[in-house]
């Protein structure tokens, strides 16, 4: 990078990141909710001067599509002091709560779209933790697939629908989300970011990356083992982050340009095992929150050798994509970086070009200086790659590096990968690699679940930030010659220099037994021993005691819940039978069609007893989570909420209820108990009071909404209220299909208080509502 466009970069390091968010959901969701932020909020905040200068207001970020990705540069103080920036904010954390806006860094935004994924692919998510990239993959997969499933209930022939995917499950998608990470805690924090979507189409596992296991698909009389292959692998993979300094001020008090060094294994063998499990012709995308080319470029170049060239692994070039955003090509030549101490005193800073050069300042300090020691991580593949005749050649300027003065972001490093042919193992460096596992020179290795930290992949919806420590420039150097300044003391990196050699970061121990060369295809057993498979069924968060239970293998940990009868209990996944009584007896209740499929409904318990709640998943779920929950593989979560059990005095012709999350799903194949609401003033009512209470007469005061509560036939249980879109004075711009728990005397919109808000402040811009719950009311009437 030139001077001066590298001091320009240094002047953004130094100021605050943009606030950044995105519209998520399905598309027509996304779309109206901007509206709103349009019409409401952005007119309002337009006006706003500061000393006499107007200020920004929130802005769609050009190189995104559709205007759903947007930036907020005003400065905390200023949205602190207007009340149009109030209100603003607000609208935010409304619509977070609800699912309908996600907090994300633009530059992370990034990797999911050029993994071009389209409805019907399967996909994996390889390091997802906290879940926002996983989210957009989720909408990806889903598609248009609420309006195709409207179409195809009410009788359009699936041939007559148009647009790219594959949606031959009467009208919904086919495809399929795995979201992994390691760590146990940051799988359920993943598992809260994608929950709001809704997606029957998702499982979460929890297991180390370099590792995954191969997945088994159910056999055939042709295919006895057939395990999947992915469409699409996003490896977002742990780094230093140093990419994060602009919202993550503890990023430059910790971090040394050695960190590199203990995370460049672990990334490489990241990238080897998501190529492993790419289909031929399928698209891999490699991203770090890094700018250091050892976990970058050198990764990127290391990875196509070890899978056999070029001929079987290439670089896409996707200077044509995403022609507005702004990036740097990856780097073809850089210097490896190290440390040495002697007795972790006398600290002295290197950068060498090549191995060679680096082996030969060993030797040399071996005759000079026999006491100063050199870190053991750096290996031959962490340096530019020599030259070769052109087409062998790895095109590294294909990789795109996004800096954080190009357009105001933080810095993202991403490279797009495409599988030609079966990956060919070759021979990895004698007696180099090996080393890494071990403990040498003062070095500490510490296991992958420790990599949960800020350091592994900060947050992106932490939204701290400070300037970033600058590093004093030192003197040009040779290859291996210590950096020093005027008066030949050490250059002052200043976390580096209050380190001994090992402390750089946090990085995992390679497993027993693991070495560099390619793991073998797919076999007919998972990689994992027999304890993963008795503890392969993760938990359910119920409330109930948690105990860690340490493994021998200690890159895993199984997260156990108590004990009931002195057995350990697990979280499971159960599927009922298509003639189970809870489902016969739901199907006739809501008069669902036939059409929708009765065998892909689940419990989560071991007896594989219907009593809480129901859970729906898509058909290939179904049969992934079914061929492999004893096979050793640990799933996190699967499924979507459908319907919950609902006791009330008295007796119930069905006493299950719809659940919000999963209305909408099967909402377009039922044909009973059906509510319209077509008044703006009964949406009103029904949303800011809890159980309305009829009066004498049995009339409940909403309109014509209660002349259907009160017809006989709809007896006691659960209904649906369904709003429909129109344009009129009503002002109903979208439509919304909400749960309706119809009580003998009352009722109630059965949906979270922060949904209930949401809509409030959404349909009627009430910023702080008084909502009455009639019951509670009542009760203290009756003890007053």
């Amino acid at each position: 990078m030139p001077a001066d466009e590298f001091k320009e970069m240094w002047r953004y390091l130094e100021t605050d990141l943009p606030h950044s968010f995105r519209f998520t959901g399905s598309k027509a969701d996304a779309l109206e909710v901007r509206d709103i932020l349009k019409s409401r909020y952005i007119p309002a905040i337009k006006p706003i001067q500061v000393d006499g200068q107007p200020v920004e207001p929130p802005e769609p970020v050009p190189f995104f599509l559709d205007e759903l990705v947007w930036n907020v540069k005003a400065h905390k103080k200023v949205i602190r002091k207007y009340p149009p920036f109030k209100d603003f904010q607000q609208f935010l954390v409304a619509e977070t709560a609800s699912g309908n806006i996600s907090r994300q860094e633009i530059v992370s935004m990034l990797p999911p779209i050029f993994l071009h994924v389209r409805p019907g692919m399967t996909v994996l998510d390889m390091c997802a933790a906290p879940g926002s990239k996983s989210a957009q993959l989720a909408e990806m997969i889903h598609g248009d697939e609420d309006e195709r499933v409207r179409q195809v209930a009410s009788g359009t022939s699936l041939e007559k629908l148009e647009g790219a995917g594959d949606y031959t499950d009467d009208g919904r998608s086919t495809g399929l989300l795995i979201a992994n990470d390691a760590d146990y805690k940051r799988s359920h924090m993943l598992v809260h970011q994608v929950k709001r979507l809704n997606f029957p189409n998702l499982i979460v596992t929890q297991h180390d990356a370099s590792n995954y296991p191969s997945i088994k698909l159910p056999t055939t009389e042709d295919q006895p083992n057939r395990y999947l292959k992915f469409d699409r692998i996003l490896a977002d993979v742990p780094c230093s982050g140093d990419g994060t300094a602009r919202k993550n001020p503890n990023v430059w008090g910790k971090w040394t340009p050695r960190d590199a060094l203990g995370l460049h294994n672990l990334q490489l063998r990241i990238l080897e095992r998501g190529l492993q499990l790419l289909k031929i012709g399928g698209r891999l995308v490699y991203s770090t929150c890094s700018m250091h080319p050892v976990e970058n470029e050198a990764v990127i170049a290391a990875a196509i050798k070890k899978c056999g060239g070029v001929s079987k692994v290439q670089l896409v070039d996707c200077s044509d994509e995403m022609p507005l955003l702004k990036r740097r090509p990856g780097l073809t030549s850089w210097k490896v970086f190290d440390m040495t101490t002697v007795q972790g005193k006398d600290k002295k800073a290197h950068f060498f070009s090549s191995f060679e050069k680096f082996e030969e300042r060993k030797r040399i300090f071996e005759k000079e200086e026999p006491g100063r020691q050199f870190s053991n991580k750096i290996y031959p593949d962490m340096f530019p790659p020599p030259p070769v005749p052109d087409d062998e050649r790895i095109p590294l300027e294909r990789c795109m590096r996004i800096y954080p003065h190009l357009q105001n972001t933080g810095a993202f490093f991403i490279a797009v990968f495409e599988k030609k042919a079966e990956l060919t193992p070759s021979k990895s460096e004698p007696n180099v690699r090996g080393s890494a596992s071990k403990s040498n020179e003062g070095e500490t290795n510490i296991n992958l679940d420790d990599l949960s930290s800020p350091r592994k992949r900060p947050l992106e919806d932490d939204d701290g930030s400070a300037p970033p420590r600058k590093l004093r420039a030192g003197a040009t150097d040779s290859d291996g010659d210590a950096i020093t300044n005027g008066d030949h003391s050490p250059v002052d990196y200043q976390a580096a220099v209050n380190n001994a050699e090992g402390d750089a970061v946090e990085v995992a121990q390679e497993p027993a037994g693991s070495n560099d060369e390619l793991q073998p295809e797919p076999s007919a057993e998972p990689e994992s021993d027999k304890s993963d498979a008795e503890s392969s069924k993760a938990l359910e968060s119920d409330g109930l005691s948690k105990k860690k239970i340490k493994r021998e293998d200690a890159s895993q940990e199984i997260v156990k819940r108590g004990k009931r009868g002195g057995k350990s209990q697990e979280e499971y996944f159960e599927y009922l039978p298509e003639d189970h009584s809870a489902i016969k007896q739901i199907f006739e209740f809501f008069s669902i069609s036939d059409r929708f499929p009765r065998d892909r409904f689940m419990v989560k318990n071991e007896e594989g007893v219907a009593v809480n709640k129901i859970y729906y998943t898509s058909k290939l779920t179904k049969s992934i989570v079914a061929t492999n929950k004893a096979r050793g593989v640990k799933f996190v979560h699967c499924g979507v909420a459908m319907f919950v059990s609902h006791s009330i005095k008295g007796d119930l012709k069905c006493p299950w209820r719809l659940q919000a999350e999963g209305i909408r799903i099967i909402e377009p194949w039922v044909s009973a108990r059906i509510v319209t609401c077509n008044s703006r003033s009964t949406l009103h009512k029904m949303l800011i009071e809890m159980f309305p209470i009829a009066n004498k007469n049995g009339c409940l005061d909403l309109e014509e909404v209660g002349e259907q509560l009160e017809n006989p036939d709809l007896v006691p249980g659960c209904c649906i209220l369904k709003v429909e879109a129109n344009g009129g004075e009503l002002g109903f711009k979208f439509p919304i299909v909400l749960p309706l728990w119809r009580h003998p005397g009352s009722i109630n919109v059965m949906v979270s208080k922060e949904e209930r808000l949401a809509l409030l402040l959404r349909l009627y811009n009430e910023k702080d509502p008084k909502i009455r719950n009639h019951i509670t009311d009542a009760k203290k009437g009756g003890s007053a």
